[in-house]
């Protein structure tokens, strides 16, 4: 991270890592927490529906 401080603002620059995971049903990369993406989690509940 880089900080800039001047008379009004303060400027900040860099990388924040995101940590993220992968869908068990097709891979997808999806954000960490989750277990299942958000297509196969419709696709699962119409099955579960019929």
């Amino acid at each position: 991270m880089f900080n800039w401080i001047t008379k009004n603002h303060e400027i900040v620059f860099g990388f924040k890592r995101f940590y993220r995971g992968k869908c068990s049903v097709c891979g997808k990369v999806i954000p960490s927490g989750n277990t299942i993406c958000d297509e196969c989690f419709k696709k699962d509940k119409e099955i579960s529906k019929k």
